[in-house]
């Protein structure tokens, strides 16, 4: 589940920015449901929310720590579904925006909410992702080991 979660993460995050930028104009944004949501074609070349603009390579060896980190801990065992899933979808998308930043030197973003920065599908999938980890560690039963006596 995890290596096909990030796959289907990094294919449709691809696809929609290929469509993005063969479709739309770069910062003029067309009305899905206005006032609330325009597809708007943006280079971010910071970070999250456009911090660090101009600077987004500095991502790029925190992304390949992070997708090293994933992979290693996949290997590492079985892990519930719902892990494999929300981790599958955060390599996807750290994937996804890796290969715009090396190949464009920035990330292509489309999704214009009006009120929050302008987004892609990697980033959905590495928000959701984070937020169902916080979630699953919050509220999942606890899976304990028994203690050993030490005073045998």
């Amino acid at each position: 589940m995890f290596w096909w979660t990030a796959l289907i993460v990094l294919v449709i995050d691809q696809l929609s920015k290929l469509w993005a930028v063969s479709a739309l104009e770069l910062d003029t944004p067309v009305p899905v449901v206005s006032p609330y949501f325009y597809l708007t074609l943006t280079h971010n070349t910071g970070i999250a929310f456009g911090l660090l603009s101009g600077r987004g390579w500095l991502t790029i060896p925190l992304t390949l720590g992070v997708v090293a980190g994933l992979i290693w801990y996949e290997r590492r065992g079985r892990h519930p579904r719902t892990i494999r899933l929300l981790t599958g979808m955060l390599l996807g998308g750290a994937l996804g925006n890796f290969i715009d930043r090396v190949r464009l030197g920035y990330v292509v973003d489309m999704f214009d909410l009006v009120v929050w920065p302008v987004f892609n599908v990697a980033d959905m999938a590495i928000t959701t992702s984070l937020l169902g980890l916080i979630a699953f560690q919050m509220f999942a039963p606890a899976h304990r080991e028994p203690v050993e006596d030490t005073q045998s």
